[in-house]
């Protein structure tokens, strides 16, 4: 036993614990004390050990689900929500999933691919799967990736992910209207399969970054360590349940 793992102290009081491993050998009748193992049981070990299930869950459920469209953008959340895990260990934080968000009085919707409530923030992300060299601006309804397949030059429109990514923010600024949403740091990330290239498209500022996946875990703590950190635990766990109810968790 090299650890002791945090799943065994869910539903106990905070605190550190003492794990103590003995050993009894085969012509030794008297045990030995070989190693004491202290693990910290907090609101942020409980919570990590808590979403690192869920990861396994989801992981295993990948696996057993036929190769087609929902399977892959299943798999892009996955693969975007295991970098925001590993970026946030360390802090209380919470992730949720497809979050609809009312756009006007209409009842139109919007939807957010996953939401990152981070002491340092808000963080809104879109996973973009399209590959090969993208091509598109701020301002039009439509981006293009184009690839070659079979020596045949072969493009692709997709909406305008940066126009996407304003419309949520838009959308949860309404939502928490009763709140200084102005005062609170709300970042935007556009985040694109590594087989992408990012031809042209328009700059990354500071509050919204346009990445491939791999990128996105050094752009992350770079963010976080630069961030000025805004939320309380308390404050975090508010907001989860607010954006719970309108989410699929």
């Amino acid at each position: 036993l090299d650890r002791a793992d945090e799943g065994a102290l869910i539903g106990l009081a905070y605190g550190t614990y003492t794990f103590e491993v003995w050993h009894r050998g085969l012509f030794c009748l008297k045990p030995r004390l070989v190693r004491k193992i202290k693990l910290v049981h907090n609101k942020v070990t409980e919570n990590e050990w808590n979403y690192a299930v869920k990861l396994d869950a989801e992981a295993k459920f990948l696996r057993s689900m036929p190769d087609d469209a929902e399977k892959r953008h299943r798999n892009a959340e996955f693969l975007t929500d295991s970098i925001l895990f590993r970026a946030s260990k360390g802090t209380y934080f919470k992730i949720l999933n497809n979050v609809y968000l009312l756009r006007n009085s209409l009842n139109d919707t919007t939807h957010i691919d996953s939401v990152l409530i981070h002491p340092t923030g808000l963080y809104l992300f879109e996973n973009v799967q399209k590959t090969g060299w993208i091509y598109g601006d701020a301002n039009s309804k439509s981006w293009h990736a184009t690839k070659m397949k079979e020596n045949v030059n072969r493009e692709s429109n997709f909406e305008n992910p940066m126009a996407r990514s304003v419309r949520n923010e838009e959308a949860l600024r309404r939502m928490f209207e009763g709140v200084d949403f102005s005062s609170i740091p709300c970042f935007s990330y556009i985040v694109f399969d590594d087989k992408a290239v990012l031809k042209e498209i328009p700059e990354s500022t500071v509050n919204r970054k346009f990445v491939l996946r791999s990128q996105l875990l050094q752009s992350l703590l770079r963010t976080f360590s630069l961030a000025t950190p805004v939320f309380s635990e308390n404050e975090i766990g508010e907001f989860a349940k607010e954006l719970a109810a309108l989410s699929d968790q």
